[in-house]
């Protein structure tokens, strides 16, 4: 019997050594002080308001993020991140050519936890500000009709970063490479969507407005990052 057991207490002994050993090397460089990071977000809207300019619940968009260590102890930091996403979507309601631009600018705290030197997992809450342009063009005004807005909400969201390059050594300062999901809900209040044509434009006097009701641009999404620290 003894023998047998032999291989799983030595499989287990070097599991225990690799993370001992992980967590007895100093953190330094690993926590991240300052980083940016490009990535692509995808949300999924279900809201009615969205159908007149897509085809589909999705919107995707480019995603720019910068970020800072505020304060650390031990393998726990608190971070002050940020991000600007953009994205735009098209389709045809009534007959008339749609779209909408949408700009997104989520700032906050983000609380981190280094399991591994490599590897550190997140949770953030960051007040979200949302600027929506909505456009219906039917090609028979001299002018499309447009409605923009403001909306304001938040994202709440889970997630985990992985070191893909940089040194071993915490004490070096090489720039490092990481590889960032994270997955939550994404809230923004609802916007009216009556499109109006656009002052100056030379509109007719026939040209009415369209009311398209409203949008919220609220719901669960996905965001895949890589990103630099130093």
């Amino acid at each position: 019997m003894a023998p047998r057991l032999t291989l799983p207490l030595l499989a287990a002994c070097a599991v225990l050594g690799v993370a001992s050993g992980a967590h007895a090397e100093p953190l330094g460089s690993h926590q991240p002080h300052v980083e940016a990071s490009l990535g692509v977000r995808a949300s999924k809207v279900s809201d009615a308001g969205f159908d007149p300019f897509a085809n589909s619940d999705e919107l995707v968009q480019v995603s720019l993020g910068v970020g800072g260590t505020v304060l650390r102890f031990q393998r726990l930091s608190l971070a002050a991140v940020g991000f600007w996403d953009y994205g735009e979507r098209g389709s045809q309601a009534r007959g008339a050519e749609t779209s909408l631009d949408v700009h997104r600018l989520s700032v906050g705290p983000e609380l981190r936890y280094h399991l591994l030197n490599p590897l550190y997992v997140f949770v953030h809450v960051l007040p979200a500000f949302a600027h929506s342009k909505a456009s219906l063009d039917d090609s028979l005004t001299l002018a499309p009709r447009t409605a923009k807005h403001w909306a304001y909400g938040a994202d709440f969201a889970l997630g985990a970063a992985f070191e893909v390059y940089g040194m071993r050594s915490g004490e070096s300062k090489q720039p490092r490479l990481w590889a960032i999901a994270e997955g939550g809900y994404g809230y923004l209040g609802s916007t009216k969507l009556r499109l109006e044509p656009e002052a100056g434009q030379g509109a007719p006097e026939r040209t009415a407005p369209v009311d398209l009701g409203s949008l919220s641009l609220a719901g669960p999404y996905l965001r895949v990052s890589a990103a630099v620290s130093f």
